[in-house]
């Protein structure tokens, strides 16, 4: 491909469609190309269609933990995890980022996956204090929420004053 020469009038835009025609493999068509509608990227679908596929369908078959049996013995964790509103949380969020990351970055997002999200959250589940620490594999023991008492409503003004300045 050579370069068009400018004209005898040195006109740059009859020369930059001329070498437009010419990137677009028709050196007689002087015309710049039409412009191609931007097309919208399509949603990949995801693998599982909600966070109990993912947790019974990938996640029990690809985290290997020795389940504790004791005080002392292995990773805390509850078959009927979906009764603990942390675990649901950070299962969903685990799902979630699973079904991002393998579309986004197909080269290095599984092990993004494990570092960044599943290892952090399997340790909060796990944990001696976690949502599964009075659970074992084959005992689930029903979550006690925090408890919480009313804010008085001079400490609500305070906050609702802070974000209006």
């Amino acid at each position: 491909m050579t370069l068009p020469q400018p004209g005898p009038a040195g006109d740059p835009v009859a020369d930059l469609s001329a070498l437009l025609g010419q990137l677009a493999g028709d050196p007689s068509d002087t015309a710049p190309p039409a412009a191609t509608p931007a097309t919208e990227p399509t949603e990949a679908e995801p693998v599982y269609r909600n966070v109990e596929a993912f947790v019974g369908d990938y996640l029990a078959h690809v985290v290997e933990r020795r389940l504790a049996s004791g005080p002392t013995s292995g990773v805390n964790w509850c078959p009927r995890w979906w009764a603990h509103p942390e675990a649901i949380s950070r299962l969903y969020a685990l799902w979630r980022a699973w079904e991002t990351l393998r579309v986004s970055d197909p080269q290095t997002g599984t092990s993004i996956w494990w570092r960044d999200h599943l290892d952090p959250h399997l340790a909060a589940l796990a944990a001696e204090y976690g949502p599964f620490s009075r659970c074992g594999p084959d005992k689930h023991t029903e979550p006690k929420p925090l408890p919480v008492e009313p804010a008085p409503s001079e400490v609500l003004a305070q906050f609702l004053d802070a974000g209006s300045s």
